[in-house]
């Protein structure tokens, strides 16, 4: 900055005078230039993001309300298994419709049910809870909570019993039928969440 004179005005500097360091103006060019393509590539990353992310929302966006639905689906179901299959009551009619048009809505947006029973366990698919001494072992044998997916996301999975072998010694417990329930914190496999 140049110094005031005397009487309160800056003092004149030289036209002429080149500053010390005076940047090249190629060196200068060629920054600008790389910093402006770093730019234009951050920018082009953002994009794709976005549409990949926008994608991803439209694709997997229903899943929070689908967890809400599925215990609805799950309770329907529980009371049509309480309903003879030989009754013919609008009652009875009208609850196997509702169910029936619950699962064609949710087959028609992408969702579908996870296999289980007598399905090899898989981690990622199912949530062992029980082991069933006597039957194969890894063995769903099975179901107690249906899971199900949506397009390729697993949204919950199926809670199952899995076949435990045969017991120590090669003799079996009490029944091959009885499933010996994982208390809390037990689980003998863990559900991988998608």
């Amino acid at each position: 900055m140049p110094e005031p004179t005397g009487d309160g005005e800056p003092e004149a500097q030289d036209p002429d005078a080149v500053p010390a360091e005076a940047p090249d103006p190629v060196e200068e060019l060629e920054r600008t230039r790389e910093s402006y393509l770093r730019l234009a590539a951050d920018f082009e990353n953002f994009k794709r993001r976005r549409a990949q992310e926008a994608q991803e929302q439209a694709r997997y966006g229903a899943a929070g309300l689908l967890r809400a639905i599925l215990p609805v689906l799950d309770n329907l179901e529980r009371a049509l298994s309480h309903i003879p299959e030989d009754a013919a009551d609008g009652l009875a009619e009208g609850l196997r419709l509702t169910v029936r048009q619950l699962e064609e809505a949710l087959r028609s947006e992408g969702v579908e049910r996870i296999p289980a029973v007598g399905e090899p366990f898989d981690p990622r698919l199912h949530e062992a809870v029980a082991t069933v001494p006597g039957q194969p072992t890894g063995q769903v044998v099975s179901e107690y909570l249906p899971g199900y997916r949506l397009h390729d996301r697993v949204v919950r999975a199926a809670q199952v019993a899995v076949g435990g072998g045969a017991t120590a010694g090669g003799d079996q417990r009490a029944s091959g039928d009885a499933a010996e329930a994982v208390g809390p914190g037990e689980e003998l496999f863990e559900a991988e969440s998608g």
